[in-house]
This record gives C-alpha cells, sequence and structure tokens, in this order.
C-alpha cells in the first residue's frame, strides 16, 4: 500500500487507519504507519486534524529510526516523507543524512535475498525525488536491474 501512495494519495489514509486499529510494536511496521500518517494530510479536509496527523506521524518515524538507526528501510520512509514534506513544516533536518546513509547501503540491501524488489522501489523513489545529484543518480542508476 505505501508505494501505491503515488497512484493513490489517499492509500496513505487508508494505511494510517489500518494501522490505528492494531499499532505494530516493530520498528520497520511503525515507521510505515509513520510515513502514511504524516502523509494522510492531502486525504483530510479538516485543517486542525491535518497537522495532528502530520505530527503524530513525524513522531512514530522518529520514534522508529531511535529504535533502529541502522534499518535501510526506516531511514528510507523518513527521507521519503522529508523530501515530500511542505518546506513550511520544517521536517527536513535529516533529508541529508538519510540520503548519504541510504546511499552507502542500497547496494549491499539490495544484495540480500527478499530485498530485491524493494530496493529498486526504493532506488526509483531515489532517482525521482529531487534530492539527488546528476552523479548520485548514475551512481544508483545500476540497481534498477
Amino acid at each position: 500500500m505505501y508505494f501505491g501512495m503515488s497512484a493513490d494519495e489517499c492509500n496513505s489514509l487508508k494505511l494510517s487507519t489500518s494501522f490505528d486499529k492494531s499499532p505494530p510494536k516493530d520498528a520497520v511496521l511503525t515507521a510505515y504507519y509513520g510515513a502514511a500518517t504524516a502523509a494522510s494530510p492531502a486525504c483530510i479536509s479538516n485543517p486542525a486534524r491535518k497537522i495532528s496527523n502530520f505530527r503524530k506521524g513525524k513522531q512514530l518515524l522518529e520514534s522508529a529510526v531511535q529504535t533502529s538507526p541502522n534499518n535501510l528501510e526506516i531511514r528510507f520512509l523518513r527521507f521519503a516523507t522529508q523530501s515530500k514534506a511542505p518546506s513550511f513544516l520544517g521536517y527536513n533536518s535529516s533529508l541529508n543524512d538519510d540520503k548519504k546513509f541510504i546511499l552507502s547501503n542500497l547496494s549491499t540491501f539490495g544484495k540480500i535475498k527478499g530485498n530485491e524488489q524493494l530496493s529498486r522501489q526504493i532506488t526509483d523513489f531515489m532517482m525521482k525525488s529531487g534530492e539527488l545529484t546528476a552523479n548520485e543518480i548514475t551512481g544508483i542508476k545500476p540497481l534498477m536491474n
């Protein structure tokens, strides 16, 4: 559902709502819950609820990173959230650190059995994010194969 948010931004609200019913105890799932919750304001009309959801999502993401700071998937979810967050929200302080971490570890991550598809999705997102230099894009492009 997370990667389906690009096709239907309201998938974020659906994913967040599904986690509301049964909050995860796992750091990776907490990061997905946070990322989905932070992205859900696009489908909410109430301004106070928009801000509340964004703040809740941000807190969940930061909690997941604190629990598992060397987890590439969690760092990617924070990177993706920060790269999409409007600048006026001020949630972009870890963008460059997460980018460096992801770029340094993505190749190894993609070689782990079961991570191949996720690695390609992360690579594709990173290349389209507008946050990478031309050299960084050239460096990770081979990971799409």
